[in-house]
């Protein structure tokens, strides 16, 4: 199953580059483009990642968005406000955060 092609629209709408993508994901930049050009494939876990930071459905990264996906996609689009790019990028690498992580920086701000 070749998934690549979704992987770079899906990465321009969060304003995100290869190399962010790759930082986030703890790959090398060359892996990532690896992905996203359809010579190699991520595993089952890469792949949950890679739709979480772009903020989108393993579903849609597969090339199969439902009707649901879609309706969903509409509504918070209609109900979130205006997000800049760079924050988009900053709520992408914070969503792949594992639980201790996201703690750690909730407490960070805080001080």
């Amino acid at each position: 199953m070749e998934v690549h092609y979704k992987f770079k629209e899906a990465r321009k709408a969060c304003g995100l580059t290869q190399k962010e993508v790759a930082q986030a994901l703890n790959v090398t930049a060359a892996t990532y483009s690896r992905y996203e050009n359809g010579l190699i494939q991520p595993d089952p876990e890469t792949l949950k990642r890679i739709a979480v930071l772009m903020k989108t459905s393993v579903d849609f990264l597969l090339g199969s968005p439902s009707e649901d996906n879609l309706q969903t996609d509409n509504t918070a689009k209609q109900v979130m406000p205006a997000v800049r790019s760079d924050e988009k990028k900053l709520l992408g690498v914070y969503n792949i955060l594992d639980q201790e992580s996201k703690t750690q920086l909730k407490f960070a701000a805080i001080i």
